[in-house]
């Protein structure tokens, strides 16, 4: 096995989507992906969006806590989608690219949930 093989994380496909505002309809900030680490016991430092989801989801792994940092993502993703709903009350000509981005935003949340079950084919 080659050493870049080695060092690709098992989250590559929830890692790409979370820095992917296209497909997640969300945006989580550096500081973000800390908090959510820290909440959780997770000691992080600061550095690029890439390197925290990863540590992130890696470390909880290794330390069997990915089902409550899942949680934890899911409740931010929460406060993404009520944020979006009120916003498009309060600007009624932003309701229907606001409305794309809490879709989207509810499409994460199924990939995370998938995430938390596991591939019923690995083991």
């Amino acid at each position: 096995m080659n050493k870049r093989h080695q060092q690709q994380s098992k989250f590559l496909t929830l890692e790409n989507h979370f820095l992917n505002t296209f497909f997640s309809g969300l945006y989580f900030s550096a500081a973000d992906f800390i908090a959510i680490g820290h909440k959780n016991g997770i000691a992080m430092q600061m550095h690029s969006r890439e390197m925290l989801i990863k540590d992130l989801l890696n470390k909880s792994d290794e330390n069997g806590i990915l089902a409550e940092v899942i949680a934890s993502l899911n409740n931010a993703i929460d406060d993404r989608i009520s944020e979006c709903h009120r916003l498009s009350l309060e600007y009624p000509g932003a309701r229907a690219p606001l409305a794309k981005l809490a879709q989207k935003a509810t499409g994460t949340k199924a990939l995370l949930a998938r995430e938390v079950r596991g591939n019923p084919y690995e083991h």
